[in-house]
């Protein structure tokens, strides 16, 4: 292996001590100094011509520089060794298969995976990276079969990975127009997890599709009592659906149960406030608002909401204060810079 040594200008020259030159690269790492670990590395190679791992960790070096192309080149020349053991041949293999992710090569590292699971069913690193490479390339069904040989072997069970997958394909499908397609993918993957509050938007959407108010409504309704969090994904759809139904009295209960079980629950209180001024009750909704910009005056979507109802009543004056209000919020974020004051 003299050859490979001397690619990477090997010689007699520097210190021959090569826990040395790998702990003085492990350092420069430390220190973000992609420079003198690339030095280090290279004079490690240079000492151990025959060994491995230092050549590994300028293949990963170089990868994470983003020079993709001297990282392949490495890891290509390792593979062609014949000295090597069989975990080192499949970690380079692995190695090189991230390569070519980063690369764009995505069809030559999911090759590489592959070759790797089958050497070794049970490696998680490729494992990991085909269900991400297969779910990338929209072949979510060989992704799905991955991630359950991944939860076997990590002793898990089936749940918020194999469901998130899932909720992808449904959305390929109907973006694709297969919406029976989808609705059952969508079916199978909150039997799966039925926690997944994607799945649960996405269902609301499709039954919605369908003329199905209903359902939709009882599937958009699961998702803030799932996650308070994500209910301003749903609120507008279930407005406007219990509006369309002449129900909008049981959507002002909803969202006011919501609100008794927790009362800081902003995005509910938000919708409150949206709901109350929509149908006139103009200062009943700004007083909602205002509850929240009282505990956080920084909360952009309520002034933003705040300004929008005093610009509808014709309240200009106010409404510009409340801008500028927002402006003001904005810069204290960090978002817009500050305006430079004069001398």
């Amino acid at each position: 292996m003299n050859w490979f040594a001397r690619a990477f200008g090997g010689g007699a020259r520097g210190p021959r001590n090569l826990d040395s030159e790998m702990c003085s690269a492990l350092l420069a790492l430390l220190d973000q100094d992609m420079d003198r670990a690339e030095e280090a590395l290279v004079r490690a190679v240079r000492i151990d011509a025959d060994g491995i791992e230092s050549y590994l960790a300028l293949a990963r070096l170089y990868r994470m520089q983003g020079e993709i192309g001297r990282a392949i080149r490495v890891h290509q020349n390792l593979l062609l060794r014949e000295d090597l053991r069989k975990e080192q041949r499949l970690t380079a293999l692995a190695d090189l298969g991230e390569d070519f992710r980063r690369g764009g090569f995505t069809e030559r590292a999911i090759a590489c995976h592959e070759d790797v699971i089958l050497a070794d069913k049970r490696d998680l690193k490729s494992l990991r990276a085909l269900v991400q490479l297969y779910a990338q390339t929209g072949r979510y069904e060989q992704a799905i079969d991955y991630s359950r040989r991944l939860t076997r072997l990590e002793g898990g069970e089936r749940g918020e990975e194999e469901a998130r997958l899932m909720v992808e394909m449904a959305k390929a499908q109907h973006a694709e127009g297969h919406h029976d397609e989808a609705r059952r993918s969508i079916k199978k993957a909150l039997r799966c997890n039925n926690r997944c509050v994607a799945g649960w938007v996405l269902l609301g959407d499709l039954e919605a599709e369908r003329g199905r108010s209903k359902p939709a409504l009882a599937a958009w309704s699961e998702v803030p009592q799932l996650d308070r969090a994500s209910g301003p994904l749903v609120y507008a759809k279930l407005e406007a659906t219990y509006a369309a139904l002449g129900r909008i009295r049981d959507f002002e209960a909803f969202v006011r149960g919501l609100l008794e079980e927790q009362p800081d629950d902003v995005g509910a209180r938000r919708a409150l406030a949206t709901l109350l001024s929509a149908r006139g009750e103009i200062d009943a909704g700004i007083s909602e608002l205002n509850r929240l910009l009282g505990v956080d005056p920084d909360d952009l979507e309520s002034r933003v909401a705040l300004g929008r109802i005093l610009l509808a009543d014709g309240r200009v004056g106010d409404a510009a204060r409340e801008y500028g209000l927002m402006i003001d919020a904005i810069r204290r974020r960090g978002l817009i810079a500050s305006e430079e004051k004069p001398e």
